[in-house]
């Protein structure tokens, strides 16, 4: 059977706002209008000047009125927006949160934190702009000039095809200054991606830039990446500094009132021009830029904005792990292996990782992987958890393939404890009972003791209270040993334990290995181990090389083998004799 990742299309992510948006694009577009009252109020206040009557008031009391409708409803939709703003984001965080869920582990693999991080904090603060600020700036600025340019056709056609001309020649050079925006653009957004993986690996790796690092060498790939974006970045900008110069001094506003004065001056001068109707060009004819002005400002937030926004939605709609229609519960107490896998294959991308891998698991026994570095030990324990699929074959727990089984009831039958010992920003006695949150400290405390951590807990200042990161600084080790305590609380008959000694210096490992005799008790165990010594009395040990089984049996029946298991074997008696003897030889 092999595994086909689900996929479906994401909506829009801002299809929750979008009826929001027009409502306030609307309500921005009239309060537009209303704000253009006062320019029409000196227009008519002038004629009325220039024939003698002075009976203005009427006009300038409707000119203040339109103008608190305009700050009113600008207000209004300002305020709408940002709502909507904070709905948007609280839901596209929640959505990518739980997509993150789901989405398998290859995923991750092929993407770094700094990736991860700009998709869900750096992306979504993107959107701020364009549904906070975009909609109403951008109608804001776009109907003054439509509106202007109406009015200035009816007063005089040949003044309003004059003040469109440096428009028409500005926007042909800008539109030549912006002619690459349509490839530079996602490739601007490609290397903000690049920029920010790069140095939030550099940050993870800092301490061992520290020790180890030749001044300069660790942070080449950080600052290649920053020079090559430097390169990119300032080629662009001069490819498009002189247009877009020469596009906004001729779409300035006093570029405009130049030409409408001297062309209508001339025609006033000439009696083709009333007076007032110079003034209303006059008065029009800086509105005509000055919108569009914005609107091209505007410009490059928008566009950023709305790429962001594509690509929060390809994330969404991305493949997962499938999530049986109909899920079907295992029995515990079905005869046969507990785990039975058959014909797994695995590969990352064209690299093989498993191929045609056969195990059995049986109630209560303790069965180890062994194998040198890349023979898939890892990725065969990721699939019991169900981290990632098989792409042929199978896994079973209890007879029933895991991707017929929901997650939520897997997670009940399997535990797991990697070599990672991941520790959430939480109190101790929350990370110990991740899986069990209705817990009684009582029940804490006897896992934390069952896994050789209770003495060093109790040293804390405020002991099960204490933050990680704060107040509880542990060791590798001890941080292992909260893990296998969360592991014990979690009490799951199936457990699965990546090299959790792998980085223990010898007292913790002693330790460590005390706590999983505890956790492995009475139940079903898949361990990997790179200290061969650690597993020697499994009931199985199974040794993979290059993703395939090549021997099982038990420690003495492989070594009697003399076979790829007895090498390492001598190998790491080896490496450990040799460890010794240097410190004692430093003594």
């Amino acid at each position: 059977m092999s595994t086909v990742l689900s996929a479906r299309k994401a909506p829009s992510v801002l299809a929750p706002a979008r009826a929001t948006l027009i409502g306030c694009a609307v309500l921005t577009g009239v309060s537009a209008l209303a704000g253009m009252a006062p320019l029409v109020a000196v227009v008519e206040i002038s004629r009325r000047l220039l024939h003698g009557d002075t009976d203005v008031w009427p006009i300038i009391v409707v000119a203040l009125v339109a103008l608190a409708v305009k700050q009113l409803g600008t207000f209004g939709a300002g305020v709408l927006t940002h709502l909507a703003d904070i709905r948007v984001s609280f839901r596209i965080r929640r959505d990518l949160l739980a997509k993150l869920r789901r989405l398998p582990l290859s995923w991750f693999t092929d993407r770094n934190s700094g990736t991860v991080k700009k998709i869900v904090e750096d992306d979504v603060a993107a959107l701020h702009q364009l549904i906070a600020h975009s909609v109403v700036e951008v109608t804001a600025a776009a109907v003054p000039p439509v509106v202007a340019i109406g009015y200035l056709l009816v007063v005089d056609w040949r003044m309003a095809l004059v003040s469109l001309l440096p428009l028409v020649i500005g926007l042909i050079a800008y539109q030549r200054a912006m002619a690459g925006a349509g490839t530079k653009y996602p490739e601007f957004m490609a290397w903000l991606t690049r920029l920010s993986g790069a140095a939030v690996e550099f940050v993870n790796g800092i301490g061992v830039v520290k020790a180890f690092g030749t001044p300069g060498t660790a942070s080449r790939r950080f600052q290649e990446v920053s020079q090559s974006f430097a390169r990119f970045f300032l080629d662009w900008a001069r490819s498009t500094s002189v247009a877009s110069v020469i596009a906004e001094i001729l779409i300035s506003p006093p570029s405009v009132l130049v030409v409408m004065a001297a062309v209508g001056g001339v025609l006033t001068a000439a009696g083709q021009l009333p007076l007032v109707s110079l003034v209303a060009f006059l008065v029009f004819g800086t509105v005509t830029t000055a919108g569009l002005m914005t609107v091209m400002m505007s410009v490059h937030p928008l566009v950023t904005a709305l790429g962001v926004a594509r690509g929060i939605r390809e994330v969404l709609s991305g493949p997962e792990l499938p999530v049986p229609a109909d899920p079907v519960v295992p029995d515990a107490g079905a005869s046969g292996p507990v785990v039975r896998m058959r014909g797994v294959r695995f590969a990352y991308g064209d690299t093989v990782a498993l191929d045609g891998v056969d195990l059995d698991l049986e109630q209560g026994t303790v069965t180890a992987l062994v194998g040198p570095s890349g023979s898939g030990k890892s990725t065969l324990a990721k699939l019991l958890p169900r981290f990632d699929d098989p792409q042929e074959g199978s896994v079973r727990l209890h007879g029933v393939d895991l991707r017929s089984i929901d997650p939520a009831e897997l997670y009940r039958h399997v535990a797991f404890v990697f070599q990672d010992a991941t520790l959430l920003r939480m109190s101790i006695r929350d990370n110990i009972r991740l899986a069990r949150p209705d817990a009684y400290d009582a029940a804490v405390r006897a896992a934390a003791g069952q896994a050789q951590i209770l003495d060093r807990i109790e040293e804390l200042p405020r002991g099960l209270d204490s933050l990680v990161g704060e107040d509880a600084e542990l060791s590798g080790g001890e941080r292992q040993r909260v893990c296998i305590a969360r592991a014990i609380l979690a009490d799951r008959p199936v457990l699965v334990l990546d090299e959790a000694t792998a980085s223990a210096d010898p007292d913790s490992e002693a330790r460590i290995q005390d706590a999983l005799s505890e956790v492995a008790r009475d139940r079903t165990v898949l361990v990997i181990a790179h200290r061969l010594s650690t597993i020697r009395g499994a009931d199985q040990i199974v040794v993979l090389d290059g993703g395939r089984v090549v021997e099982r049996g038990r420690h003495d029946e492989l070594r009697a083998r003399d076979g790829l298991y007895a090498r390492l074997w001598d190998h790491d008696q080896r490496a450990r004799t040799d460890a010794a003897q240097g410190l004692e030889a430093q003594r």
